[in-house]
């Protein structure tokens, strides 16, 4: 499953890419998805997050792996039971802020896959209607976040 979404946020990409690597700070101002983020590993252009997020009305544990190319991408690698994805974030700068646009693809791994096979046609557009509902619904948040946050 893919989708695709972007945003404006009217402020500097430096700004954005600052707020979107904040990974602490998302839980305070994200009521859509993510519970509690950790980051365990960081390196100069990347960072390893262990997460707990809600997704369809459920808790699951997520973790993930952020390559960043500062101001411009971040590129994450996530999972969480049964299920893989890739989400890469991209920032230009517009005269209003920055257009963030995120490409999210979502795949089933192992037992899921297995289960779903005879539903996957039924459940395939639920899930799929679920993120692009819940990814424009984080999106405006964000924006929200870093429009009103006071810069460093």
């Amino acid at each position: 499953m893919r989708t695709e979404y972007s945003q404006l946020v009217k402020a500097p990409r430096e700004r954005v890419f600052e707020a979107l690597t904040d990974y602490e700070a998302i839980p305070t101002w994200d009521r859509v998805m993510f519970k509690r983020v950790s980051v365990t590993q960081r390196g100069p252009n990347t960072a390893t997050l262990d997460a707990d997020v809600r997704f369809m009305g459920m808790k699951m544990r997520r973790m993930e792996r952020h390559v960043l190319t500062p101001p411009e991408k971040v590129e994450v690698d996530g999972s969480v039971r049964n299920a893989i994805n890739t989400t890469v974030w991209t920032l230009r700068t517009v005269p209003e802020g920055t257009i963030l646009t995120a490409e999210l693809e979502v795949e089933f791994k192992g037992l899921l896959k297995l289960e779903f096979k005879g539903l996957l046609k039924l459940l395939q557009p639920i899930a799929e209607r679920q993120m692009r509902t819940v990814l424009p619904e984080w999106m405006r948040e964000f924006a929200g976040y870093v429009e009103t946050k006071q810069p460093n």
